[in-house]
């Protein structure tokens, strides 16, 4: 290279430039992977667990429409008449008529005693849409009785068990009756 001088008469050399070093720094890649390490060891357990939410009909009524919906088929709750004044909306789980008073009680029981927790609500075109709303808020109020009834099968109160979901679904498309 060559010397330049300053002002002064001061020569000086330019320094070579360093190269660039291609390691990374993985402590913080480290730190990372051990924070979630440590997370899935504590939630492991709490996957893991599992809440027994499969209890048989508790009486005679019931197992009548436990056996008339069983376990491979869905639970298709039918809203029947309200097409005119005449015509009283009635509420069908398969063949059985459920009492307005009592519904919500025994379709979560009947829920209570399937593996999967859905019920699906069907009518005719005909039939008032307020009617439907009431047989769909019948499959909400039943999540209740199902998490009661859990409840009492393991002996512990409500509060201490994960709540466990009944979900209703409005049905678009007709479902052939047996």
């Amino acid at each position: 290279m060559a010397k330049k001088k300053k002002k002064g008469g001061a020569t000086f050399r330019r320094k070579p430039k360093a190269a660039v070093s291609p390691d990374m720094n993985v402590t913080p890649l480290v730190d990372v992977v051990l924070v979630l390490l440590i997370i899935f060891m504590v939630m492991a357990p709490v996957v893991n667990a599992h809440y027994v939410g499969r209890l048989p009909p508790p009486d005679d009524k019931d197992e009548a429409i436990a056996e008339a919906n069983p376990d491979n088929k869905p639970l298709v709750l039918r809203v029947e008449g309200g097409a005119s004044e005449d015509d009283p909306v009635v509420f069908k789980l398969g063949s059985e008529v459920l009492a307005f008073e009592d519904a919500p009680t025994r379709l979560g029981r009947i829920i209570s005693g399937r593996p999967d927790k859905v019920v699906y609500v069907d009518s005719s075109d005909e039939t008032p849409y307020g009617e439907v709303l009431q047989a769909m808020s019948f499959a909400t109020d039943s999540e209740d009785v199902v998490n009661q009834l859990v409840a009492e099968k393991l002996g512990k109160p409500q509060g201490e068990l994960p709540r466990i979901r009944v979900t209703a679904v409005l049905v678009t498309k007709e479902i052939p009756a047996d």
